[in-house]
């Protein structure tokens, strides 16, 4: 019995953990260079800091798509990702939805036993593997003082999970090579939590991301991909109005898609006219040790006013061929 319960132990822990980042979803977090869990003051907070929805607008709707790649020198590492995001929110609850997708290409030794291995591959070649994961969340915000709010995202979880091995091609063919994988489905329950302190102009958040680290099987229980935990803390300060800078840094080391990433992230807003605002920053993964460690990523976008209350948001990310480089546009509704 205790060798059995080792054995199924191990294979829990043995589950790699997997590529989704911060950053994937957010095109006005992703502008400020991903430095948002203060900031969140919009229906995003469903994602970034559950509890910032309480520190927002009176009411909130935002529609965001968001799209990155990394490629490398290294033709045996790459990756991409996408998210997309639908979310209501007011003071003390928020409804949404959003999808993830995380598609990476790294070096690995092939299992002798991996039937789904090419055979002329004797040992060696590149692993590629795809995760799409579908979020559904109910997120509640509680005052606990009249400067700190905690709150927390329940969510459902639907995944489809896919991996396998490939002979050495040019990066963007094994990126869709991945893609095009059959996966399995899967379904669990899990959760983000998050607080947020406000003293005068300052405000320090701090958010816990899959807390329960959701994992799915692909087909035929060869491999099982988790949705690691994710730690991350961050403080914004309003200088004026409508111009704010904040930071945000990675408490934990979290899969990106080319290794692993640590990131520290900076970013600001400014308010140039009525209808427009425009944001700038920079991250950098913290981890040396890594492909992209210290190379640093630079963000840049803006917001437009169309009517009423309505902004239309975009961002670009760039940087070298190591680090994630993207785009994002957004819909946001607030009064």
């Amino acid at each position: 019995m205790t060798k059995a319960f080792v054995a199924i132990l191990l294979t829990l822990t043995a589950a790699p953990a997997w590529a989704q980042p911060y950053e994937v979803i957010g095109t006005r977090a992703a502008g400020m260079g991903g430095a948002f869990v203060a900031v969140a003051d919009d229906a995003s907070a469903i994602y970034w800091n559950p509890a910032a929805l309480a520190t927002g607008s009176y009411f909130s709707l935002v529609m965001d798509y968001g799209l990155a790649e990394a490629t490398p020198g290294n033709p045996l590492r790459a990756g991409s990702q996408s998210g997309s995001f639908l979310g209501l929110g007011v003071p003390a609850l928020g409804v949404g939805y959003y999808r993830l997708r995380a598609t990476t290409v790294a070096p690995s030794a092939v299992p002798a036993d991996r039937l789904d291995a090419p055979r002329d591959l004797e040992g060696q070649g590149v692993r590629v593997a795809s995760l799409v994961t579908h979020h559904v969340g109910v997120t509640l915000v509680q005052s606990l003082t009249d400067h700190i709010v905690v709150g927390t995202t329940l969510k459902y979880v639907h995944g489809n999970a896919a991996s396998g091995f490939a002979a050495l091609r040019p990066a963007d063919e094994l990126l869709e090579q991945a893609e095009e994988l059959e996966g399995a489905d899967g379904d669990q329950f899990d959760a983000d939590i998050g607080a947020i302190a406000t003293y005068g102009t300052l405000r320090v958040g701090f958010t816990v991301r899959n807390v329960a680290e959701a994992s799915f099987d692909t087909p035929g229980k060869l491999d099982t991909l988790r949705l690691d935990r994710q730690y991350r803390a961050g403080m914004a300060l309003t200088l004026a109005t409508g111009f704010i800078v904040s930071a945000d840094m990675d408490l934990s080391e979290t899969p990106g898609l080319t290794g692993d990433v640590r990131n520290f992230a900076f970013g600001g807003e400014a308010r140039l006219a009525r209808r427009i605002v425009v944001r700038g920053g920079f991250r950098f993964n913290t981890l040396d040790d890594q492909p992209d460690g210290r190379t640093p990523v630079g963000t840049a976008g803006g917001s437009f006013l169309v009517f009423g209350s309505l902004f239309v948001d975009g961002q670009a990310t760039f940087g070298s061929d190591d680090a994630p480089r993207g785009w994002g546009i957004a819909g946001r509704f607030i009064f």
